[in-house]
Formats: structure tokens, C-alpha cells, sequence
């Protein structure tokens, strides 16, 4: 099983919010790579994805393939 970033588990997990991911992924904390990675392992939801890197699930995902 492949490690997920900090920020998908505290998301997940509600240790932290939207607002804290978006300003770690401002600090190069965490990526959208990271984030569609949470999505896959439904860690988080696509709505949360779209909320924090403004664009969607989906457009990412073809995006980067």
C-alpha cells in the first residue's frame, strides 16, 4: 500500500481543514498529485479536491494521463 501524504490523512481524519491544506499546498507541503492520490484511495472526495486545487477531479485526472 502506497504511503499518502500528511495532509490527505489530517483531512481525512479532520485534523485539519480545507483552508490548512490549501495553505500547505502554498508551502509546497502537500500537491495536487498528492491530493488525486487521496481521491483514488478515497481518502478524500472529489468535491474537497475541486474545493482546494479549483478544478475538478476529473479534468485533473486527464489531464495528467
Amino acid at each position: 500500500m502506497k504511503r499518502l501524504n500528511f495532509w490527505v490523512y489530517a483531512l481525512f481524519y479532520k485534523w485539519a481543514t480545507i483552508e490548512m491544506v490549501k495553505q500547505a499546498m502554498g508551502y509546497d507541503d502537500c500537491s495536487a498529485e498528492d491530493l488525486a492520490e487521496g481521491v483514488a484511495a478515497k481518502y478524500i472526495t472529489p468535491e474537497e479536491f475541486q474545493e482546494i486545487t479549483g478544478e475538478t477531479y476529473e479534468n485533473y485526472k486527464n489531464a495528467v494521463s
